[in-house]
C-alpha cells in the first residue's frame, strides 16, 4: 500500500510532479501520483492527486492526506534553517522581529531594512541569533545554509507557485557562482529571494558576493580601495563586470591604470605616425654605398647558436616557465553609508583603561614648553672627588717607630 511507503519512495520533480517508486533499488523516479500547487501560504504548498492506474481501488482521501504530510516534511527539511527562526527560544523584541522578517523573506534581506532593529538588540539577542546561523554582512543579512542547490530550487518553485507561474521555475544551474543578466528583463527581487542578488550585469550567489563586499571594506583606507583579481575569481566574472558590480554598489571609480597605459600608447602611436609622415633627407651616393657595404659584411658573419639545456631522460629542451604578472586594477572611492558602521554596530563598546583615572592627567599642570627645552645651556664643569681612608700602618715611615735607639748605639 502507498500509505505505508517510506518517504524515500517519493520524489518532487522540477516540473512540480510528485512521483512514487515502489522499488527503492530502481534508479528511475517512479510514477506520477500527485502535483504540487499553491497553498495557504508561501511555505505551505498543497497538492492534488492525478488520474493513475496505480491509485485504482485505493483510498484516495487517505493517500492524499499522506502525500500532503510528506510534502510538508519535505519543505521543512529542505528549508530547515528558515523554520528554526520561529523557535520559541527567541525572546520577544528586536531579535524576534528580525527572525520573523528574515523568515518571511525566505532567508535574505538587505541590511538597511534591519539596521534599526540590529541596533536595538542586546547581547543575549545576538547570542541567540548566532545559534540560528544568521550572517549579518555589511550589506546583506542571510542564512548561508540555504545556498544549497535543493534549497535554491525549492524557493524558486514556491515563489513561482505564489506568482501563478508555470513550472519548472527559472533557477540558476546547481552550484553556479554567478551568471550574466545583462540585457535581460529580470525580476531582481525574485533572484535575491532565491539567494542570487543582482548587482550590475551579473546575478551572484550571496555568500560569494558577501565575501567580495567584506574584502572591499576590510582593505579600504582613507575612503578608498583597490579592486583585486581575487574578487573577480570569487565571482567568476571578468574585470569589466567586476568594475560594473562595484559601481552598482555605489562605489565610484577614480583611477584606472589601464586608462593611463592606453593614453600613453595612443600618444606614442601619434608620435610614430607624425615621424613617418616627414620626408627622409637624401643621402650622398657615397654614404649610401658605404652603408650597403657594411650591411653585406655583417650578413657574412656567422653568429654562434646558443644551446639550450636538454634533459638527458626526455631529450627535450626545458625552459623555466615565466611568471605571469597581473596588472594593477582600478581604485574606487568607497561609498559612504550604513555599511561603514556595520562592523562597529555589532562590536561591544570599548572599556576604559582602569590603570589611568581622571586624576592622573590633571589640567592644572604646567604645559611643556618645547622652545625652552630646546634652548642651548652653557656647559657645566663636573668635578669628581675620591676620598680614601688613611691607614697609619701603610705609611713608609711607620717602620721608624718600631726602631729602638739604645745607649750602645
Amino acid at each position: 500500500m502507498i500509505i505505508n511507503a517510506l518517504d524515500k519512495q517519493f520524489v518532487l520533480t522540477e516540473e512540480g510532479q510528485i512521483k512514487w517508486q515502489k522499488d527503492l533499488t530502481n534508479p528511475m523516479p517512479g510514477e506520477v501520483i500527485a502535483e504540487i500547487k499553491k497553498g495557504e501560504g508561501l511555505l505551505m504548498p498543497s497538492c492534488s492527486l492525478v488520474d493513475s492506474d496505480i491509485l485504482a481501488g485505493q483510498d484516495k482521501d487517505a493517500i492524499l492526506k499522506f502525500v500532503q504530510e510528506w510534502l510538508r516534511r519535505y519543505v521543512r527539511e529542505a528549508l530547515e534553517p528558515l523554520f528554526k527562526l520561529q523557535d520559541d527560544d527567541i525572546a520577544d523584541g528586536a531579535a524576534k522581529e528580525i527572525a520573523q522578517k528574515l523568515h518571511d523573506a525566505l532567508g535574505i534581506l538587505p541590511r538597511e531594512d534591519l539596521q534599526q532593529l540590529i541596533g536595538q538588540m542586546s547581547e543575549d539577542d545576538r547570542a541567540t541569533l548566532r545559534t540560528k546561523k544568521i550572517r549579518f554582512g555589511p550589506l546583506i543579512v542571510y542564512l548561508p545554509e540555504l545556498n544549497k542547490p535543493a534549497a535554491v530550487r525549492l524557493r524558486a518553485m514556491l515563489l513561482s507557485l505564489r506568482a501563478d507561474k508555470e513550472l519548472p521555475a527559472v533557477a540558476p544551474p546547481d552550484g553556479i557562482v554567478s551568471f550574466s543578466v545583462e540585457g535581460k528583463d529580470i525580476d531582481k527581487a525574485y533572484y535575491s529571494a532565491i539567494g542570487y542578488p543582482v548587482y550590475g550585469p551579473r546575478s551572484m550567489r550571496v555568500d560569494m558576493l558577501d565575501r567580495v563586499i567584506c574584502a572591499v571594506y576590510d582593505t579600504a583606507k582613507e575612503g578608498k580601495f583597490q579592486a583585486q583579481h581575487q574578487m573577480a575569481e570569487w565571482l567568476g566574472s571578468n574585470i569589466a563586470d567586476l568594475y560594473a558590480i562595484l559601481e552598482a554598489m555605489g562605489h565610484k571609480k577614480i583611477y584606472d591604470p589601464a586608462d593611463a597605459v592606453k593614453a600613453e600608447e595612443d600618444k606614442t602611436a601619434e608620435a610614430t605616425e607624425g615621424a613617418s609622415a616627414k620626408p627622409e633627407k637624401s643621402q650622398p651616393q657615397e654614404a649610401r654605398a658605404e652603408e650597403v657595404k657594411s650591411v653585406e659584411v655583417q650578413s657574412d658573419e656567422v653568429k654562434p647558436v646558443e644551446k639550450t639545456k636538454v634533459d638527458a631522460k626526455s631529450d627535450v629542451a626545458t625552459e623555466k616557465p615565466k611568471e605571469i604578472l597581473k596588472p594593477d586594477l582600478a581604485t574606487f572611492a568607497l561609498k559612504r553609508g550604513k555599511a561603514m558602521n556595520a562592523a562597529s554596530d555589532a562590536a561591544p563598546p570599548a572599556r576604559p583603561n582602569k590603570k589611568f583615572s581622571d586624576k592622573t592627567f590633571s589640567s592644572n599642570k604646567k604645559k611643556f614648553d618645547k622652545k625652552k627645552s630646546n634652548a642651548k645651556k652653557p656647559p657645566q664643569q663636573r668635578i669628581y672627588k675620591a676620598e680614601v681612608e688613611a691607614n697609619p700602618e701603610d705609611s713608609p715611615f711607620a717602620i721608624l717607630s718600631q726602631l729602638k735607639v739604645t745607649k750602645k748605639d
